[in-house]
């Protein structure tokens, strides 16, 4: 529950006994809290690929219409929220067949993981539908972005993860005048945040098969005094510029054992049918990709993590999921359990569409059975849903609504692989290349 805060100004009237002035006088000024549903009033999501509705690879209109912010702007009845769509075949992160193309997301096209298309570079900007929108989009979550980079990025030349044009794309710089992520959602003056960072404070490490803590995984403790910072940066602009704070509902880091994407070794085995070799000894989990390049021959380190390695992201994961709660406790703000959300999927939801294919599923019930999309790191539409509905309960919990006040929950939504296409692409059998 956030702490009202009265600004210096306010104090001084109050003191002064001004507020007794009549309604014509100019200094007759009320700063006021939005609390309850006043507080719904002008939401503002903040975080990475995880917030801006990825899935299958890259971003589409398909993907982000049911995003976590999406599904809860339209729970909460903000049918102005506005996102960064981009039209068929979107724009993704695996490599197209030719470097003067952008590749777009991923589908099944009945035999194989594919891309959807591709679009020649110079034609990405008509796929963004909402480009000239006059303001900062009410979803600003970047695929690809850190911790780091929600106070400090603003194009592609000063993201942590170099050459990462999403941002670009969603922050518009410097036609909004060179403003992170952070700055262009206080400048909105949101009632309202949702915020979901430090996921790839862990996977650029864990994706990569090789993770080293304090190169490419963040500390427990560098996470906790950025994340801090964020948040002091986010009351104090806010309430610096329109008198109060908003109220703050963050998302907590899930275990990479939750994700598909990762998969275990003993499975990785069952489904190539013999004990796979590995260049690294005690391996615990396989990158997805491997299962395409499955030859016979040695998996690099590359593509597998052992078990100490995981013992290590997954203590990191520990230390940040404690530095939310405290500083929680600290500063009034809301914590969502989306590690446990994850984590309590039945089986049949943490598993990859693919393997359920081949455990027997028609491409139907192999798409309403799993949680996660075909890059298998990122949730699909019913996997948002779930998102969502936590985040809502969060929501109402940080604003203590009760009877008809309570946001209702989403349905669940589906998810179509195929993207209503048998066309074939090129197979692709390395889906992500570094950015979630």
């Amino acid at each position: 529950m956030k702490i009202i805060r009265l600004s210096l100004f306010a104090v001084a009237l109050l003191t002064l006994g001004l507020t007794a002035c009549s309604p014509d006088d100019p200094s007759n000024i009320t700063l006021a809290q939005p609390e309850g549903r006043e507080a719904l009033g002008n939401y503002v999501a903040l975080g990475n690929s995880l917030t801006a509705g990825f899935m299958d690879g890259g971003l589409i209109m398909n993907g982000q219409m049911s995003s976590y912010p999406a599904q809860i702007a339209g729970a909460i009845g903000a049918h102005d929220f506005v996102q960064p769509l981009i039209a068929s075949p979107g724009v993704g992160s695996s490599t197209p067949s030719s470097p003067a193309n952008a590749a777009g997301v991923l589908h099944w096209d009945g035999s194989a993981i594919s891309l959807l298309g591709e679009t020649p570079l110079a034609s990405v900007p008509g796929l963004l539908l909402a480009a000239l929108n006059p303001t900062p989009y009410q979803n600003l979550g970047v695929p690809g972005a850190t911790t780091y980079d929600v106070s400090n990025a603003l194009t592609h030349a000063d993201s942590q993860s170099p050459g990462n044009t999403f941002f670009d794309l969603i922050l518009r710089n410097p036609d909004f005048g060179n403003k992170t992520m952070l700055e262009q959602a206080i400048a909105q003056g949101p009632t309202l945040v949702t915020l979901w960072i430090g996921n790839n404070d862990v996977l650029g490490g864990a994706t990569g098969g090789d993770p080293v803590l304090g190169t490419n995984v963040t500390p427990p403790a560098t996470f906790s005094a950025m994340f801090e910072g964020i948040v002091n940066a986010l009351n104090d602009g806010v309430f610096d510029r329109f008198g109060y704070e908003p109220a703050l509902v963050v998302g907590n880091i899930p275990s990479i054992t939750s994700a598909p994407y990762f998969v275990p070794k003993a499975l990785f085995d069952s489904v190539v049918g013999f004990e796979y070799p590995t260049d690294e000894t005690d391996v615990a989990y396989v990158r997805f990709p491997a299962l395409g390049i499955a030859d016979g021959s040695s998996l690099a380190s590359t593509y597998t993590l052992t078990t100490a390695e995981v013992a290590m992201v997954e203590d990191v994961v520990v230390g940040y999921n404690t530095a939310l709660d405290t500083l929680a406790d600290t500063y009034g703000f809301t914590v969502v359990d989306m590690n446990a959300e994850l984590a309590g999927l039945d089986a049949n939801s943490r598993s990859h569409f693919q393997l359920l294919l081949g455990g027997g599923m028609t491409v139907e019930q192999a798409a309403a059975a799993t949680a996660f999309s075909l890059d298998g790191i990122h949730p699909n539409s019913r996997g948002y849903s779930v998102a969502a509905n936590a985040f809502i309960e969060g929501i109402n919990n940080e604003l203590e609504l009760s009877g008809e006040d309570i946001v209702p929950d989403v349905d669940e939504a589906s998810w179509d692989p195929t993207y209503g296409t048998s066309n074939k692409g090129a197979a692709v059998h390395e889906p992500l290349q570094g950015i979630f």
